[in-house]
């Protein structure tokens, strides 16, 4: 059924295909049944499409260093997407980099051992540059761990889903923007995937939602939309995937960005108060002597 409904995925979203092939059935199956694709499934889908230089557009982020769980939910969507064009670039150093990334944020929520892959398997594979099998075995990770995370909280499986998609919308109008064809840019044509996120991110509880990277997604949400929607088989002006780029940039920075963790916060706080101390000792000083100059200046008066 999966890959009916990702064939389907791709047949519509491509835009490369009119819907009149289609039965009525199978347009009510895809209208009511989202697909939520993981990122390789987008980017194996743009790779059919155009000839991109992934080593040339990819870039990628090892931090882990997060504080807070719906933080670290939307960074393991991001790093399983910038793990997919690791492999996707054929780049040895990055792929293994983002393995161990992916796996040091997925055991925040529970992620047992054996759902990973030895890392020296990997290196096998790497040295042995079987890519469609690391592929496969990411993948299978990244399922895996979204079933951990679901038992911890649903919120977190909607926040990697929505971090990852929206990696690989970064990634995507970066490489069309420099390499623009009217055909590869309706791979974005995605309205009722748009919707979806846009739905389930209004269900996400107050203490996952109440945050500054989940606001600004909430906000740009509908800016994607209007910028993606224009209709089935047209494509998405130059212009457009410029702004989708910029705006995917923006949030994308914020998703990254490293929080502060507890410990952190504590020598902050400390310094700021040795700080203060030192400023009061000095306020101490200045107040002594002006005090001592004044009776010293009075005595002398009063000889």
């Amino acid at each position: 059924m999966r890959v009916l409904k990702i064939a389907l995925m791709l047949f519509l979203t491509a835009g490369l295909f009119s819907q009149d092939g289609l039965s009525d059935e199978e347009k009510a199956f895809f209208k009511s049944n989202v697909v939520v694709p993981v990122p390789s499934e987008i980017i194996m889908a743009l790779d059919m499409l155009s000839d991109i230089n992934w080593k040339a557009i990819a870039a990628y982020n090892l931090s882990a260093n997060y504080a807070d769980n719906y933080k670290i939910a939307l960074n393991l969507g991001v790093r399983v997407a910038q793990g997919f064009i690791a492999i996707q670039a054929e780049d040895r150093k990055n792929t293994a980099e983002m393995f161990s990334v992916c796996r040091d944020l997925a055991e925040n929520f529970g992620a047992k051992s054996e759902m990973f892959v030895d890392k020296d398997e990997i290196a096998r594979l790497l040295n042995e540059g079987k890519w469609l099998e690391l592929r496969g075995i990411l993948d299978d990770i990244h399922l895996k761990v979204k079933d951990e995370m679901y038992k911890y909280d649903p919120d977190f499986v909607v926040l990697a889903s929505v971090g990852g998609w929206l990696e690989g919308l970064h990634i995507v109008s970066k490489a069309l923007k420099d390499n623009y064809s009217d055909d590869a840019s309706a791979i974005l044509y995605q309205p009722e995937l748009i919707d979806y996120f846009t739905q389930e991110m209004t269900y996400l509880k107050l203490m996952n939602s109440d945050n500054p990277e989940v606001k600004e997604i909430n906000r740009i949400m509908p800016e994607i939309k209007r910028l993606c929607d224009v209709g089935q088989g047209n494509p998405i002006p130059l212009g457009a995937m410029n702004e989708l780029y910029k705006m995917s940039s923006d949030v994308s920075a914020l998703i990254v960005s490293e929080t502060k963790t507890d410990s952190d916060s504590g020598s902050d706080e400390t310094g700021s108060k040795e700080k203060q101390f030192i400023w009061y000792i000095i306020y101490g000083v200045l107040g002594f002597i002006l005090i001592t100059a004044f009776f010293i200046k009075r005595k002398k008066g009063g000889e």
